[in-house]
């Protein structure tokens, strides 16, 4: 992929938290722009429906209730909620609405708090249950230590930690910053155009990288141990399951992270002609919180099981 000119790289790339710095033809059929952000509005307040009930689950049902993992998802559950009644709105609004809507220099620097924090620690959030999965997995007799309630919060802790100093630097305008432009806000240089490459590789590719070597681990690990017992123990088939559920929401973040990346890295040419390629990447931005196949948890009454372990 061509770094070379990082500003229009990351500026496209940013698409993935439904940003786009890409010039658009005003006079490009309007309908178009109309289905873009109608099918985003429905697509996210379907994903509210089903993350509230799986908020009301996870709360109501008591063997998910007592779970040590409970929290943990609890959590990647109400940052989905909130990008998917918050933060998509602040943002394919003002798309949608373009020139017409002038947006103040204040109101896109702490977009970086109201909207980028929350899609950071959603990634990060990820990334840490794939964490306790892969110790539950791996090291069982230690697993003891992360299911307090002491490590639980700490773990909690991380991703907003995390998320929150990598937000903080644009909110000051160190490294990066968000600037008012056509359609909404943009994300650009500030000072060493390598920050943006750093950015990109803390808040998208270093989480999806860890998620996956955890899952491809416990993955690999459980159906080796199924094997061995030859799948006769119920508690390695729910971990299965349960593990199966989160590696296909992994999957999915990998799906609205890497294709985008690779289409305005590889074949930039076609997506600036392109202004239904331009939408279709940002639905993928727009819409991962809301289709997030963590979902499936709520449909299998064995991994609500599993996740009591």
């Amino acid at each position: 992929m061509d770094f070379t000119n990082t500003t229009t790289y990351f500026n496209q790339t940013s698409s993935l938290t439904v940003r786009s710095n890409v010039t658009f033809n005003e006079t490009a059929p309007g309908y178009r722009l109309v289905v873009f952000i109608t099918t985003v509005l429905l697509t996210n307040a379907a994903g509210a429906v089903a993350n509230v009930i799986l908020l009301l689950a996870m709360t109501i049902h008591r063997p998910l209730r007592k779970s040590s993992s409970c929290p943990l998802i609890a959590q990647c559950i109400a940052v989905d909620l909130y990008i998917t009644t918050v933060a998509v709105p602040i943002v394919v609004i003002p798309f949608f609405l373009g020139p017409s809507l002038q947006l103040s220099e204040d109101f896109c620097r702490y977009e970086a708090l109201s909207v980028y924090l929350f899609y950071s620690c959603g990634m990060f959030s990820e990334a840490v249950v794939a964490f306790h999965r892969l110790i539950a997995t791996v090291l069982p007799y230690h697993f003891v230590f992360f299911k307090r309630r002491s490590s639980v919060i700490g773990l909690l802790l991380i991703s907003w930690v995390v998320a929150a100093v990598t937000c903080t630097f644009p909110t000051l305008g160190i490294g990066t910053r968000v600037v008012p432009a056509t359609r909404g806000c943009n994300v650009a240089p500030q000072g060493n155009p390598a920050s943006l490459t750093v950015s990109v590789a803390i808040g998208y590719f270093f989480p999806t990288i860890f998620m996956g070597c955890c899952y491809v681990t416990v993955l690999t690990r459980t159906s080796q141990e199924l094997r061995k017992r030859q799948g006769k123990s119920r508690s390695l088939i729910r971990r299965m399951e349960i593990s199966r559920t989160l590696f296909f929401s992994f999957l999915w973040h990998c799906v609205t992270v890497y294709p985008p990346l690779i289409v305005m890295g590889h074949f930039s040419e076609q997506y600036a002609e392109s202004l239904s390629l331009k939408l279709a990447i940002m639905w993928l931005g727009s819409c991962f919180s809301a289709i997030n196949p963590v979902s499936g948890i709520r449909n299998s009454s064995r991994s609500n099981q599993d996740l009591a372990v």
